[in-house]
């Protein structure tokens, strides 16, 4: 699972990000969680969403997915998180 939005987001969203999917990798735009992924909750979307004061859409992905990120970092996706390669 990532989770994106169109800008950078505030502190306020990283920290609720961070607290409801625990340590995530991310270019301010694009957040990858590093634990395996917890059930996705709507009500704690739509916090995240309010927090950022922007639009946040989840994307699903399968094992073995690759994600850059902006500075060039690759990740893949397990089912136990993202591992960076």
């Amino acid at each position: 699972m990532s989770i994106q939005f169109e800008n950078p987001v505030n502190d306020e969203a990283r920290k609720l990000i961070e607290q409801i999917f625990g340590p995530v990798v991310s270019d301010e735009r694009t957040f990858l969680p590093m634990a395996r992924m917890p059930i996705i909750d709507q009500i704690a979307m739509k916090q995240i969403a309010n927090a950022a004061k922007q639009p946040a859409t989840v994307a699903l992905h399968a094992d073995g997915d690759v994600k850059t990120l902006a500075d060039g970092t690759q990740y893949r996706a397990s089912a136990n998180g993202w591992v960076r390669i």
